[in-house]
This record gives C-alpha cells, structure tokens and sequence, in this order.
C-alpha cells in the first residue's frame, strides 16, 4: 500500500510540475554562407559570424550572438546604457540612437544603434545594431555591426539596402519556446 502511495504522490507532483521550456533563439533571415569565426561556449555564450572571406580578425561586417544565463531579470535599458558608457570610453564621435523597447513574441525585447567615427584602439568606425531579448532562461544580444573607415558627421555611407537587410534579419529573429502554442518558433 505504501509504495501505490508513493507513486500516486510522484504522479501528481510531476503532472503539477510545470513543464520545461525549450527557449531557441530562431534566425530565419540569417545571411547565408556566413561563418563562425568565434565562439566561447560555457555560462556565458558569445559566437561570432562574419561573411565569407573575412574572418575575426578582418572582419568589415559581423554578427555577434551573446546569451547570458545570469542576466535573465537585468532590465534592458541597463544594457544599452553600459553599452553606451563603453563606446563613449572607446570612441572618437559617439552616436546613439534612441532606446525602443516592447514585446516580442511574448518576450521583453529592445533594439538600440551606436555609431563610432573612429574607434581609438582601432582607428576604424563602426556601427552597431543591437536587439536585445528577455527570455525566461536567458538573456540574449543579437548585434550586427559593420566596421568601416573612420568617418565624420556625414556618416558610415552604409546604403538603405544595407540598413533594410539589417533590419529585416534583427526584426525576423525571435526568441520562441518549442513547448509552446503562444510563443511559437517560426518556419524555418
């Protein structure tokens, strides 16, 4: 009798243990042909793409996945704040662009640009588009940046085409959950 017990309570506490989510960040308009050119797996993950013929070191565009188990509850605006502090301390012409935030796909989720005339370390410019995704296991930081010649007021010369492709992949990736009817993966 004890032991039908035993396993009528574990019944019961699993059917009321909620169940597991399976977050996954899809990228459905991730650019093709691009590489992995760094990756540093463990707690904190970032892996590093660039196109084909350009590798981490001569990289001109890049996109840069970093997933932060331990950041899961730090608001987003925090974020775009310390990245904001760190390219003020490392630029010569800071841009920012204004904090947008909102929900996507039922995830809190924000998007920020920063510009860089002219990085000191490096001498190049660069320009930064971030999304930023608030998952209930992770953080995630999906940045797509190009390095270009130092510029001035007149800017990158990125094209709209550019801009567009950017935007469409940023607005395209999402934070989805496997096990779940409401925050569904889209079609890959």
């Amino acid at each position: 009798m004890g032991k039908h017990i035993a396993l009528l309570i574990l019944s019961l506490f699993c059917a009321a243990a909620p169940a597991q989510a399976e977050e996954k960040l899809a990228m459905p308009k991730f650019p093709g042909g691009w590489i992995e050119a760094f990756a540093k797996r463990g707690g904190q993950e970032i892996v590093e793409y660039v196109p084909p013929g350009q590798t981490a070191q001569t990289w001109q565009r890049k996109i840069t996945l970093e997933v932060y188990p331990e950041l899961k509850n730090l608001p987003l605006d925090t974020l775009q704040r310390r990245a904001a502090a760190q390219n003020r301390d490392a630029c010569t012409g800071v841009r920012e662009g204004a904090f947008q935030s909102g929900v996507n796909n039922g995830y809190a989720s924000a998007f920020w640009t920063l510009g860089c005339e002219r990085d000191r370390a490096s001498g190049f410019g660069e320009t930064r588009y971030t999304k930023a995704i608030q998952g209930a296991e992770r953080l995630y930081l999906l940045t797509y940046v190009w390095r270009t010649q130092a510029y001035g007021k007149a800017g990158p010369g990125l094209t709209p085409h550019e801009v567009d492709e950017v935007m469409a992949f940023l607005t395209s990736s999402v934070l989805c959950d496997t096990s779940s009817a409401e925050r569904r993966c889209p079609p890959e």
